[in-house]
């Protein structure tokens, strides 16, 4: 397994740190300023876009829609206020349990 997963811990410390950051020119502090349901339409979008890449374009296209998908997800989780951490626990409560 690639140590690579790791990226997904420090993008979230990323989020975190532009969450309260003052920097207005911020994608991620632009974002995070929406509410829920943005968030959420724009996670769904990016999940549509991963679909049809995977559908009908390159393997450069649907590594390049993931991407964009599990950013917006950190982002929608942190304005939900969950942490990566509870549902990295529960895919681990689901493992422990199949």
């Amino acid at each position: 397994m690639s140590n690579n997963i790791k990226i997904l811990d420090d993008l979230w410390q990323v989020i975190e740190e532009r969450s309260s950051s003052p920097d207005s020119d911020s994608y991620t502090k632009t974002m995070l300023e929406k509410d829920a349901n943005t968030l959420a339409r724009k996670m769904g979008e990016e999940a549509i876009e991963t679909i049809v890449a995977a559908i009908g374009q390159s393997r450069s296209d649907v590594i390049n829609e993931s991407a964009d998908l599990l950013f917006h997800w950190l982002l929608l989780i942190k304005k939900l206020e969950i942490s990566p951490d509870e549902v990295y626990e529960e895919l681990t409560r689901r493992r422990n349990s199949s």
